[in-house]
């Protein structure tokens, strides 16, 4: 079971990977800078956190409940990485 659902997940991520250029034919008068952020405004911040919200139960008593110190780590390492 556990292969189907890795199966599964992939074929979504892959779906969203493929996807994710679909609206930048909508925008070819836009500066390349323009559509870059934007996509990376929702791939990076906007949509990982509806995801979580979703599928995470108490996503946001977790975020809530964990420490300023670890918040602050989490993101500059995130931005490091990125």
């Amino acid at each position: 079971m556990n292969a189907i659902l890795g199966l599964f997940f992939h074929l979504v991520g892959g779906f969203a990977s493929g996807s994710f250029y679909l609206p930048y034919k909508k925008v070819r008068g836009w500066s390349w800078e323009s559509y870059w952020i934007t996509g990376g405004l929702f791939s990076w911040l906007i949509v990982p956190f509806i995801a979580a919200w979703i599928t995470v139960p108490g996503f946001m008593d977790i975020i809530k409940n964990t420490d300023g110190a670890t918040l602050f780590w989490t993101y500059i390492l995130g931005v490091l990485w990125g």
